[in-house]
């Protein structure tokens, strides 16, 4: 679902930087600065969580922060700047860029032409955070190695760049990054003394939160889940994913339909987001405009799906031998066998059935089939005795041996 490389968003990086990238490279550096960032956050946040006990106040304050910031990525720089699922009015573009920052992910712009990229070449090398480099790497571990995207270059930026919120946000993403994810907090609860809570919990612990429920759309969204809409790539669907990031976990769906405005398309799917949108849409007058995938599109990405699952079991089963494999022998011969031999058969569809493992088995009993050896019983099966199941017809096929010359059967 999303990009979420973080030191660079501290360090605001220039759209010209994004020209370096389709240098050549051949080895992939480290990306220290990063990591230290990385680090240092987890480290905080760990020693924070053993030693500091906040206040319930504090609390709920993280609990709110990190609403918002999972709005601002989910509904803003996910669904409507990434995939342009939802047109909306500046001042709900503004406030979704703004609780944007709360995730330290980046600014729109960076984020947005990364997760286009992830969309375009989806577990390939191309992909920043490929699920097909491991549950590490597409988790966290990528971060930690320096940027090198030779086809950012056909990423479309246009909108982006005509966006006032998206260059006023990218250019003072930094200062804002900095405010909203570890100031506004901090100077919040001071209002009820607990201003160092505030900073380690509403600040950096509730931006930990944000990154790894962020990270598993990333890594878990393609590693474990269900797959209804389509197989082609590693994307799956999962509700507890779906519960931790506002309705993101639907990723196959989203994969599959990626300009939908929903991730969970179903009306009880658990997607937040979609109702946020839906809110707005409904009541105000914010969001302008909505786009669904048509249901029958839908239906037909299911029902692709249940054939290949088919597919998969029917290729699993014995069919019998194939027709086109099986001797030819005449009528005459095929009664002789019969008569002289002693063989068991019988004939239907042109085709000369081995009944003698078969025969307790059949349901009518053993003497039902030997009234019939060495004749034409094609009528009897197929209604004159008694009207077989489709089941009893694939059975047929299991105990074919030979086929009748046609031509020397109707001169009989």
């Amino acid at each position: 679902m999303v990009s979420s490389q973080i030191h660079p968003a501290l360090s605001n990086q220039n759209p010209k930087s994004l020209k370096k990238e389709s240098s050549k490279k051949s080895e992939v550096e480290a990306w220290y600065a990063n990591a230290v960032f990385v680090i240092f956050m987890h480290v905080v946040a760990l020693i924070t969580l053993i030693t500091y006990t906040p206040t319930s106040k504090t609390l709920w304050l993280a609990a709110v922060l990190f609403q918002l910031g999972t709005c601002g990525i989910t509904v803003g720089y996910h669904r409507l700047w990434s995939h342009r699922a939802f047109t909306a009015r500046t001042p709900l573009r503004f406030a979704l860029g703004i609780w944007g920052t709360l995730a330290f992910q980046g600014s729109i712009k960076w984020w947005v032409l990364r997760h286009r990229l992830h969309h375009r070449f989806t577990d390939t090398d191309h992909d920043p955070y490929s699920a097909a480099k491991g549950l590490w790497f597409s988790h966290i571990g990528w971060i930690f190695s320096k940027p090198y995207y030779p086809r950012m270059k056909s990423v479309d930026a246009s909108d982006l760049n005509a966006d006032p919120v998206v260059v006023f946000q990218h250019k003072y993403y930094v200062p804002l990054a900095l405010f909203t994810g570890l100031i506004l907090p901090t100077m919040i609860a001071s209002l009820w003394n607990d201003a160092l809570g505030g900073l380690l919990y509403a600040g950096v612990v509730g931006r930990i939160v944000i990154w790894h429920c962020t990270f598993c759309i990333n890594s878990l969204a393609h590693y474990t889940g269900d797959q209804v809409y389509s197989t082609e790539v590693s994307a799956r669907g999962n509700l507890f994913l779906a519960f931790i990031t506002n309705g993101e976990g639907y990723h196959n769906f989203h994969h599959e339909f990626p300009k939908d405005y929903r991730n969970g398309y179903r009306v009880f799917d658990w997607d937040p987001s979609k109702w946020f949108i839906l809110f707005f849409y409904t009541f105000t007058n914010q969001v302008t405009s909505m786009f669904r995938v048509p249901e029958n599109e839908v239906k037909k990405a299911k029902a692709n799906i249940e054939l290949y699952k088919a597919q998969k079991v029917r290729e699993q089963c014995d069919w019998g031998t194939d027709p086109k494999s099986l001797p030819t022998i005449t009528y005459n011969e095929f009664q002789s066998k019969v008569k002289d031999e002693g063989r068991e058969w019988m004939l239907i569809d042109e085709f000369v059935l081995d009944v003698k493992e078969f025969k307790t088995a059949h349901p009518g009993g053993e003497k039902i089939l030997k009234a019939y050896y060495g004749k034409d019983s094609t009528k009897a099966f197929y209604g004159g005795l008694n009207n077989h199941t489709k089941s009893a017809r694939l059975m047929l096929d299991m105990l074919r041996i030979a086929k009748i010359d046609r031509l020397e059967k109707i001169s009989h």
